[in-house]
């Protein structure tokens, strides 16, 4: 029964995902805007406005309490967040990262380990990516402990 949840939830937010994403190559923007924010809400109950307020590290609470699709719907919300930030450019200070990024970040390194091989080789990329562009943000303690763990699972898998 869990497994067909969580595959019935993959499915939908696959659907959501390349519904957004066609709509914002087509140049809709307002609808893929409308989108992306419905599915941010079906998919943690808030609002990506909302989310990108709480600090990373109640974002992380708030997906703990949603037992096993937590790292399902952690992937889901950092794409939603990295087509957010594609969709509406931040004004963030020069050379620190948009709350998009932060978040990003962390939703992507915390859910590595839970990542295959084949979704790890995809999400590496994009992680070190994000963690050149965390800043001066790269010395909070939490930030920080999710950049040295990303660092040791990687060259884990490296070697």
């Amino acid at each position: 029964m869990p497994d067909d949840y969580i595959m019935r939830l993959i499915r939908q937010i696959s659907a959501a995902l390349a519904g957004i994403i066609a709509k914002q190559r087509g140049g809709n923007l307002i609808e893929a805007r409308e989108e992306l924010a419905t599915t941010s809400v079906l998919t943690i109950g808030l609002s990506l406005t909302q989310l990108k307020q709480l600090s990373p590290e109640a974002v992380a609470d708030l997906l703990n309490k949603t037992g096993a699709s937590r790292h399902l719907r952690a992937v889901t919300l950092a794409e939603l967040l990295l087509l957010d930030a594609e969709l509406n450019p931040s004004v963030a200070e020069p050379g620190q990262p948009s709350a998009n990024q932060v978040h990003a970040f962390c939703l992507l390194a915390d859910s590595m380990s839970a990542l295959n091989r084949e979704e790890q080789a995809t999400y590496h990329p994009k992680l070190d990516q994000l963690a050149d562009q965390l800043g001066s943000l790269r010395t909070h303690p939490y930030i920080e402990k999710r950049i040295r763990d990303y660092g040791t699972a990687k060259k884990k898998q490296e070697g």
